[in-house]
């Protein structure tokens, strides 16, 4: 979409790219963060929910608040810390002649039966929980790197699956453990860098998940957070949502306004006459052109643009003329003496629109004439130009402010030089 706006406005291989690759990321970045509002509200209501003592419902996501539980005990397997859930990765860093690499070598995960104690119940977990906030360790010295030398011989390793879901734990008792390796392994126990991840038993806990009644139990997916002030931190993390995509939406607005300010329609028109512009590209043009590029020229920070012309032949019109959903295809120009000419649809029709002088422009429908508001018409929204031997041309740009009746139309002609400009002389 950001590449095929960027083509409207500055049709140039490099800059659609550009404007394709930039325009994307703003684009996925904006949509990424409006999606995850509406997640994080549900997130925060289901929380507030169970602080006020809301009971789950079959089939529902819900939220559990209270104290994490275990059937059994872990031992962490490089800190021997006790716990009821831990992960672990073991990252090897190697050289490839003057590059060097890390690479994940062995990975693992294990937890025993959980369950959540809320007042007088519990809830089980069944399945591997995210844990989005649960912030790694880094084991080092010579203890460490023993337990974990200790750990990788005296433990059976299978070959890490290149894609697969998660274990359905849903009708297990909860029990859950894999040790995978990378191959190929490494044995330099110096070049070994130690992640990992764990939680005891008896902390303040919140789960998310689908609440399955049948098991008394959540099911996937499942987030774990630890902390008390659950309420709050899910409020927070819309708000940031929030904030993001004002952040991402306010850059992207900006980049399209640059790019309308620095690639103006009437360049497209001169270059790619055979395209037709949609309205809402002229309504934008306009509305960049009256709030954007002329503050700019004003404060000094933008030259004045100047114009450019779409070329036609003499005597010819290429437009429209639009009332109420009416369209006139503007195809001819005749010079009406003086400062006027005439665009219609064919030679010598009277329907259609006179421009006379710089500014003065009129609107004839079915026989009748009527001057067109100047509060239709914006400062650039009439260009001319007349040339040395008579050769004039010209644009006329006018939209009503509820839209029934629009106009844009460029033409050329012959005209009576010394009548246009008393004495002679180009403008």
């Amino acid at each position: 979409m950001s590449g095929w706006f960027v083509y409207r406005r500055a049709p140039f291989g490099m800059a659609v790219f550009m404007g394709g690759f930039g325009g994307g990321i703003l684009l996925v970045s904006v949509v990424s963060w409006l999606t995850a509002i509406p997640k994080r509200i549900i997130e925060w209501l289901l929380i507030v929910r169970a602080r006020f003592g809301g009971e789950p419902r079959d089939g529902k996501r819900a939220a559990i608040i209270g104290t994490l539980r275990g059937h059994g005990e872990l031992t962490t397997p490089f800190t021997r810390e006790r716990c009821v859930l831990y992960s672990y990765e073991i990252v090897v860093r190697e050289n490839h002649g003057n590059e060097t690499r890390d690479r994940k070598a062995w990975e693992g995960f294990a937890m025993v039966p959980l369950s959540i104690e809320h007042g007088t119940q519990r809830t089980r977990l069944l399945a591997r929980p995210e844990l989005p906030l649960l912030k790694p360790a880094h084991p080092s010295g010579h203890a460490a790197e023993e337990h974990a030398k200790v750990f990788v011989e005296n433990t059976d390793f299978v070959v890490a699956p290149k894609s697969g879901g998660e274990k359905d734990l849903s009708h297990t008792a909860g029990h859950l453990r894999y040790d995978y390796r990378n191959d190929p392994a490494v044995a330099e126990h110096a070049s070994w860098n130690l992640v990992e991840r764990h939680l005891p038993a008896g902390i303040d806990i919140c789960a998310l998940g689908t609440y399955r009644a049948d098991r008394h139990a959540l099911v996937a997916p499942v987030t774990l957070r630890t902390g008390s002030a659950f309420g709050i931190g899910a409020a927070w993390r819309v708000v940031n949502a929030a904030i993001a995509a004002v952040i991402f939406a306010a850059i992207t607005v900006a980049a399209a306004a640059l790019v309308c300010v620095h690639f103006p329609l009437d360049a497209v028109e001169q270059s790619h006459p055979h395209w037709n512009l949609r309205w809402w590209e002229i309504d934008l043009e306009r509305f960049v052109d009256r709030n954007v590029r002329m503050p700019m020229v004003r404060a000094g920070v933008l030259n004045e643009p100047g114009f450019r012309l779409q070329s036609v032949c003499d005597g010819c019109a290429k437009g429209r003329l639009e009332i109420d959903g009416r369209t006139i295809e503007l195809a001819h120009t005749a010079y009406r003496g003086g400062r006027a000419v005439h665009l219609s649809a064919t030679p010598g029709a009277r329907d259609g629109v006179t421009l006379d002088g710089r500014d003065r422009v009129t609107l004839t429908v079915n026989g009748k004439t009527a001057n067109v508001p100047p509060s239709w018409i914006q400062p650039h929204d009439i260009e001319t130009s007349l040339g040395s031997e008579g050769e004039y041309a010209g644009r006329v740009t006018f939209v009503a402010p509820d839209r029934s009746i629009r106009c844009r139309v460029s033409f050329a002609t012959m005209v009576d030089e010394d009548a246009w400009l008393p004495g002679g002389g180009a403008r």
